[in-house]
């Protein structure tokens, strides 16, 4: 009997919550065996880099990515910062005719207790026409379901270096979440820097869904029914004895 007791005890130890990230490498967040937490949010599962350069522009390691991990009221961001082989951040320039950099990534977010509402994609970027510059992110239940993307461009104009924000994407459902960014640089006759991009996860309380009409009408009928039932069955035994 002890043993038993003991074993149901070691049972009921809930799971040990994931660390909370920290600023480092974008390889340290691929070495995170159980992925890290910000808030109600924990990520994991950090692909490989995979890059669709074209010839002479050299493409960025693991190493060579600085992931900053932020909170603010109810969103959680991870911002992605380009770095040089020495560690300091050095935004990607493409400057010769037809020359691109680009590539894609993965993770996952499992956002609990709170359910996740929405994302967002910003990309720090600066270009001059015709350079154009553009960053995606799109999020998908793991699974299957919709896919859902926010999405920053140049817009067809030229811009000073600064931080521009896509649109805040509504996402419907909770559980497990893939994230999939992609980021793109063509420099054409222009002159295209990007210094990195964030990404933004809205959070909040999960609303229990309201009963359709459909449904109360059945369970308001189904009451009645049994009402009728039980009344029936009073006159039969009366009439029996």
């Amino acid at each position: 009997m002890k043993t038993l007791i003991t074993v149901l005890c070691v049972g009921a130890i809930p799971a040990l919550a994931a660390p909370a990230c920290v600023s480092g490498t974008y390889a340290s967040y691929q070495a995170l065996a159980g992925g890290c937490s910000i808030g109600d949010a924990t990520f994991s599962n950090f692909s490989g880099l995979t890059f669709l350069n074209s010839p002479g522009v050299p493409a960025l390691t693991a190493s060579e990515i600085e992931v900053i991990p932020s909170s603010a009221a109810t969103t959680d961001m991870l911002t992605f910062v380009y770095l040089n082989a020495a560690g300091a951040p050095t935004p990607v320039t493409v400057n010769t005719n037809g020359q691109i950099f680009s590539f894609g990534m993965s993770f996952q977010i499992v956002a609990t207790p709170s359910a996740l509402t929405g994302i967002q994609m910003s990309s720090t970027f600066a270009n001059t026409m015709p350079g154009s510059v553009s960053a995606t992110k799109s999020i998908q239940p793991i699974g299957g379901g919709t896919a859902v993307s926010s999405t920053v461009n140049d817009g067809g104009t030229s811009h000073a270096l600064g931080t521009v924000n896509g649109l805040v994407m509504p996402v419907s459902g909770v559980g497990a979440f893939l994230v999939t960014d992609t980021t793109s640089l063509q420099a054409q006759t222009g002159i295209v820097t990007q210094a990195g991009f964030s990404n933004s996860f809205i959070l909040g309380p999960i609303v229990a869904p309201t009963p359709e009409i459909a449904s109360q009408a059945m369970i308001g009928g189904g009451l009645v029914f049994l009402s009728l039932l039980a009344n029936s069955m009073r006159k039969r035994k009366r009439a029996k004895s």
